[in-house]
């Protein structure tokens, strides 16, 4: 019965996969998962939002060879946590969706494990194995999240975004620094030790400014890469720590589990695929009132001084959590309706440029959040609070004229079910990448290996990142 857990057949998943077992559809999303990671941490770089992440990092990980999208000297678990947060600072981020179900922020957390161990690899490692081990995150990742979904209920008490991040991350790092079955075994259940707490509901939500690691994307990759170098070095992780009664799922708050789902049709059933993208830098919560808004403005193409008010029907967590008119931090604008729908409003480019100082400052930009109003709706509020948490609206837009235009969504773009073409995930890319240091076109053609060349090896993290300066 040993060898049949859940928990060794994806370590056995994880060692024996080989890439051109990997559905070529498969290999490509995750290519595009890396490049949006990349663009994402990129645009945050420089920006005040990764800031102090940057400098506690420096502080509790002392120095090492690892780098942090042109930051260097760092230690590994620092580099993996800023380079995590750094990825995560805009909230543009990815995600995993299924039917609606926002299931955390992957690609921040298993990116930035992968480039720890970039720095730290002893011997260069090829892209093929760096997409491979990709694959690898990002299925047992998906798998894992869906698997321990909890009740309605239970959720409404305890839950993480991405703390469980940490596992999928350990089995990237793991496979980059070619770690035996048995370590990578043991990085597993060592990183379920070290996973942070689920915390959704305790962001200062009625308070103000919100926690600074909300997402829990830099706390999950730091605990994997730590995962990894213990097991390393010999330390025994639990074997069994998805399974049974007393498992990961009800470590981490779960009231219940579905097994089945760890496994069934592993190699066949990609759960890869259900990664998303995100189309605005905000709270993904957001997207449906942002996106009905912006295809309102499009529509009619009223412009901003013809707005009198915008009225959003929707869900009890917007209504009270997330209508702050003044946010003061980048991370509590991105949890701001009434400050990213003014961003929409006002036509300002998705990306770092929503959440500068002089922006966030703007009288016009903040008269137009102040149009912006929240009612509760009792269908987005059953399909919110309900098994299906799906995070619906319905924007009315009213012109000085007194005429209206309303527009509603019930799932966020850019996921499974409502996809975005691959040229939109690259030209929002482009676009994050704009004014950065990186050569945006070498960098495209080197993640997306448009030249048709796997054989690419990294020596570095920064020989992906950084090594095509301008």
């Amino acid at each position: 019965m040993m060898n049949t857990t859940a928990t060794r057949q994806l370590v056995k998943f994880a060692c024996t996969l080989q890439a051109q077992a990997i559905p070529e559809a498969i290999r490509h999303k995750v290519s595009l998962h890396l490049l949006d990671g990349l663009g994402c941490g990129w645009a945050a770089s420089q920006h005040q939002s990764s800031e102090s992440a940057i400098r506690s990092a420096r502080l509790f990980g002392g120095l090492g060879d690892c780098s942090v999208f042109g930051h260097t000297g760092f230690s590994p678990l620092a580099a993996a946590f800023s380079n995590a947060a750094v990825i995560n600072g805009l909230d543009h981020d990815d995600g995993v969706e299924i039917d609606g179900k926002g299931l955390g922020h992957p690609g921040a957390t298993l990116i930035a494990a992968a480039m720890a161990a970039l720095d730290i690899s002893p011997t260069p490692v090829s892209h093929e194995a760096l997409i491979t081990a990709l694959t690898v995150g990002f299925e047992v990742n998906n798998r894992l999240i869906h698997a321990i979904q909890p009740s309605a209920g239970r959720f409404n008490q305890v839950y993480g975004v991405a703390q469980h991040q940490s596992i999928g991350a350990a089995l990237v790092a793991g496979l980059l620094l070619e770690l035996g079955e048995q370590q990578l075994h043991n990085a597993v259940g060592l990183a379920a030790a070290l996973t942070p707490l689920p915390s959704l509901h305790q962001y200062n939500w009625q308070q103000r400014p919100l926690l600074s690691i909300k997402d829990a994307v830099a706390p999950a990759a730091q605990a994997a890469v730590q995962a990894v170098i213990m097991a390393q070095q010999g330390m025994s992780g639990s074997l069994d720590v998805l399974d049974g009664e007393q498992g990961f799922w009800r470590m981490i708050g779960s009231d219940q589990f579905a097994p089945e789902i760890l496994t069934h049709d592993l190699g066949n059933h990609w759960y890869a695929d259900y990664g998303s993208f995100k189309i605005y830098p905000a709270c993904r919560w957001l997207a449906c009132a942002l996106e009905s808004l912006e295809t309102l403005v499009q529509e009619t193409g009223w412009l901003a001084e013809d707005i009198q008010s915008v009225e959003v029907h929707t869900f009890p967590r917007i209504v009270d959590d997330m209508m702050d008119y003044r946010p003061q931090t980048v991370t509590d604008a991105q949890f701001s309706l009434p400050w990213t729908i003014a961003a929409v409003a006002a036509g300002l480019a998705p990306g770092a440029n929503w959440y500068t100082e002089q922006n966030m400052q703007n009288p016009a930009l903040l008269a137009l959040a102040d149009k912006v109003t929240a009612i509760l709706d009792p269908d987005f509020t059953a399909r919110m609070t309900g098994p299906a948490r799906q995070p619906g609206a319905r924007v009315v837009l009213t012109h000085v004229n007194g005429s209206r235009s309303v527009q509603e969504r019930f799932k966020p773009l850019g996921s499974a079910e409502r996809p975005i073409s691959e040229s939109e995930v690259i030209a929002k890319a482009r676009l994050n990448l704009t004014d950065q240091s990186v050569n945006a076109d070498a960098l495209l053609a080197r993640v997306m290996q448009q030249h048709g060349n796997d054989r690419v090896f990294y020596s570095s993290a920064a020989d992906l990142t950084e090594a095509l300066i301008k």
